[in-house]
């Protein structure tokens, strides 16, 4: 994904984080690459340091529509919901967001035929972690 890196600051709990602006929303995020060239233009992927529960950091969307968006704690991704079957064990699960793959993991609890479901996930923003690559 294509993104605008604005600025970065120290949060309390010491982490790094930078301002994202993205085509759908701006939160903030770890930077993965180096502090002093994080301002500008990136490419870059996601990483979502979490164990996502149904219903108590992912659950269905009110709106179909893909966003980026947080409040004073947490920042928030809605998407579509992507599943790869995997033998004798739960799918792997994946957030189809504007263009990008984000890997979920396995979701626990998460009910029958969510393939291709909006949702959305609630997490902090230190555990979001943006890798800038090239293209």
């Amino acid at each position: 994904m294509l993104v605008q890196v604005e600025r970065f600051f120290r949060n309390p709990g010491d982490a790094v984080l930078v301002t994202v602006r993205t085509p759908v929303g701006t939160v903030a995020a770890s930077w993965g690459g180096n502090l002093e060239s994080a301002a500008g233009e990136h490419h870059v992927e996601w990483d979502l340091d979490e164990e996502f529960r149904w219903r108590f950091n992912c659950s269905l969307a009110t709106v179909e529509e893909a966003r980026l968006y947080q409040d004073e704690r947490e920042v928030f991704c809605r998407g579509r919901l992507g599943l790869t079957e995997v033998e004798a064990a739960p799918p792997l699960a994946h957030l189809e967001l504007a263009g990008a793959i984000i890997d979920l993991g396995h979701v626990d609890s998460l009910p029958q035929g969510m393939a291709g479901a909006w949702v959305e996930i609630n997490l902090r923003p230190e555990k979001i972690k943006i890798y800038p690559y090239e293209i």
